[in-house]
């Protein structure tokens, strides 16, 4: 049971983090049949799919209020009444917050997209006939 006591931090970086298992399994010396076992067995492709959906929806939320913030408060502006402190504050403090939400989108498309396709492209077979086979190409 010594394995356990790593069970919480290892599904943190996987579900959160979301740092690969082989390189969990590196970081923290236990072996890829146990991570995928519990993986598996703890559902932990379900639960990241959970934060990422949570995480995308309060994104939307967040910057759905920010438009709507400032829709309100140009309207007081062009209308000429009076706009409340706290609603400038409160939209400056969401503006604040509205890279960090574009900088989570890119880091979740470029994990998106870096999966393998597991097709070979031509430049990639070139390389390996260089390297291992010695061929220049030149029949």
């Amino acid at each position: 049971m010594t394995k356990m006591k790593y069970y919480k931090q290892t599904e943190k970086m996987y579900i959160y983090d979301k740092i690969p298992l082989e390189e969990i399994g590196i970081r923290l010396n236990i072996s890829r049949r146990t991570l995928f076992y519990w993986k598996k067995k703890y559902e932990w492709d379900r639960k990241r799919f959970e934060v990422e959906q949570n995480q995308e929806n309060f994104d939307k939320e967040l910057l759905d209020f920010a438009r709507k913030s400032m829709q309100k408060i140009s309207s007081d502006i062009d209308n000429k009444r009076q706009t409340p402190q706290s609603e400038i504050y409160s939209l400056m403090k969401i503006l604040k917050n509205i890279p960090q939400v574009k900088q989570y989108e890119t880091s979740n498309q470029k994990f998106k997209q870096s999966k393998p396709t597991g097709q070979l492209t031509p430049e990639v077979i070139e390389q390996i006939q260089q390297k291992l086979l010695n061929w220049n190409g030149i029949a």
